[in-house]
């Protein structure tokens, strides 16, 4: 498989993970290559999201690695200066050969006044690597990690605690392909509004409550955040308002035993990126203000 590369801010690592083939008993190498450049670290970490459910082999002596599922956390307890350069290796067992899906977590931690603080935290991190795609394989993805998705999707915050919204985690290609034409002819064109992505998340919110727009407007923002934290692409996408204001969006909501006064706020297309992700547009100078 092909390198696959996470580049974070000035002031940290840029990771990148490539398979090394297998080893005499059978267990799958990996090779991090860190780069570390804007300081001193004293230790740096990240996490590797795989294809499917892995188990640590073996790891050198100043790493340290769990695995959870298809996630693996690794931290290195070693000095880097600036401008540095390393490679670790890990072994890992699994059923079949693993594919990285995702690079996420990335931390150092410089030494400030004798502790060790976080650069920029995950959080942080992820809402700055976010990109909307516009190209994707066609890979369906797992369950589970369409499951984390739209967990984090119902955690977002709603007027009053109402939780107005609703998420239709649309995986059957006949649905998704009728909403695909449906957009289309909305938008007024013949090609996918959805650029070839398997998912499709459909929110929408109860129109009975004063805040749903911005309801299902958050619930949209939390998705794309754990999308990009799991390596997976995304794309908000418009229009729902009209496709389900139609008579075959209110079918497709009868059909799926959903009553209520609900408006489409927008689909949210997942899918493993075709392609590199494009650097960040730069911020506009009247952005922010201070009133102080």
């Amino acid at each position: 498989m092909s390198d696959f590369n996470f580049n974070t801010d000035e002031e940290c690592l840029n990771v990148s993970v490539r398979s090394d083939g297998t080893d005499d008993s059978g267990s799958y190498k990996f090779v991090c290559k860190l780069e570390h450049f804007g300081h001193q670290s004293y230790g740096q970490s990240f996490g590797i999201y795989f294809s499917q459910e892995i188990e640590v082999v073996e790891v050198p002596g100043d790493i340290e690695a769990a695995a959870e599922g298809n996630h693996l956390h690794i931290r290195r307890n070693n000095q880097m200066n600036d401008h540095g350069l390393v490679e670790v290796w890990i072994k890992l067992s699994a059923a079949e050969s693993p594919e990285v899906t995702g690079i996420t977590d990335i931390a150092c931690q410089p030494e400030e006044n004798g502790k060790e603080v976080l650069s920029i935290g995950a959080v942080q991190r992820t809402i700055f690597a976010r990109r909307s795609t516009r190209s994707y394989k066609p890979d369906m993805l797992p369950k589970e990690t369409i499951e984390r998705i739209l967990k984090a999707g119902t955690y977002a915050p709603t007027g009053m605690n109402h939780q107005s919204p609703i998420i239709l985690a649309v995986t059957k290609k006949e649905l998704r392909d009728k909403l695909s034409a449906m957009n289309a002819k909305i938008l007024g064109k013949e090609d996918d509004p959805f650029y070839g992505a398997p998912v499709v998340l459909v929110v929408l919110a109860d129109k009975d409550m004063p805040t749903y727009l911005y309801d299902g407007s958050l619930v949209m923002g939390n998705m794309m955040l754990a999308a990009e934290e799991l390596g997976v692409a995304s794309c908000w996408v418009h229009r729902a308002k009209e496709e389900f204001e139609s008579k075959e969006g209110k079918e497709i909501l009868r059909l799926c035993g959903i009553e209520g006064n609900y408006e489409g706020i927008g689909h949210l297309i997942l899918g493993y990126a075709d392609g590199e992700a494009e650097p960040a547009a730069p911020r506009k100078n009247n952005y922010t203000y201070f009133i102080e």
